[in-house]
């Protein structure tokens, strides 16, 4: 990922929308830490410009756009393009969250939240972290159920869950626990080890379900 710390996030919109990706231009170019790149109407435009583009943050990515925004998230981690995702929605629906998580998403905003929000959201992806809105939390569970019941983590690893539920990165976790970020990456490879799942989005998802019971 590029260094969002000392420069502006380099942000890409993908909506076949203009009316939102013009609002969203426009409140973007407005923040001091942040600019749109480019826009895109569609997920062939979006896959074509990261194939010869690949120094942008985050990309914003509507679900219903021409050539499904899941389906060209889903591209964009297979090809492996150095690229956070923020995957945009007008609703708060189970197969879209769900199919987010798996496919790698950093973040799920709904058009429907404050625009400030969705703001705030670009923002905590382009620094790493995990972003999901509460009324999502629900259907946020993994794409392999693990024997869930049957799951023991130690007291450290419950630890490492719940901030990283709280979407921190591994570096602010490690600074949290007064850990080194290698250790953060033990206890994290043995914490999807346990749960049956592959990534940061479906360990939370995990988390947050079991809160629910």
């Amino acid at each position: 990922m590029s260094n969002t710390t000392t420069a502006r996030i380099r942000v890409l919109l993908a909506d076949d929308h203009a009316l939102v990706t013009e609002g969203l231009r426009t409140l973007i170019d407005r923040q001091p830490d942040m600019e749109v790149v480019h826009a895109v109407q569609d997920g062939h435009e979006l896959l074509a410009f990261l194939e010869e583009n690949q120094q942008i943050d985050v990309a914003v990515i509507d679900v219903q756009m021409p050539h499904n925004g899941l389906e060209a998230l889903a591209e964009i981690r297979q090809r492996d393009y150095p690229v956070h995702v923020l995957i945009l929605s007008a609703f708060a629906d189970g197969d879209s969250i769900q199919k987010a998580l798996q496919y790698g998403a950093e973040g799920f905003a709904l058009k429907t939240e404050s625009p400030t929000q969705t703001i705030e959201a670009i923002r905590q992806v382009a620094q790493g972290r995990l972003v999901f809105p509460r009324a999502a939390q629900r259907w946020m569970a993994p794409a392999r159920k693990p024997a869930a019941d049957a799951v023991e983590l130690s007291q450290r690893e419950q630890e490492v869950l719940k901030k990283l539920s709280r979407g921190l990165p591994n570096a602010e976790i490690a600074a949290e626990l007064v850990v080194s970020e290698n250790t953060v990456r033990f206890h994290l490879k043995n914490i999807y080890d346990k749960l049956g799942v592959t990534n940061r989005t479906e360990a939370v998802a995990w988390y947050f379900r079991k809160q629910d019971k």
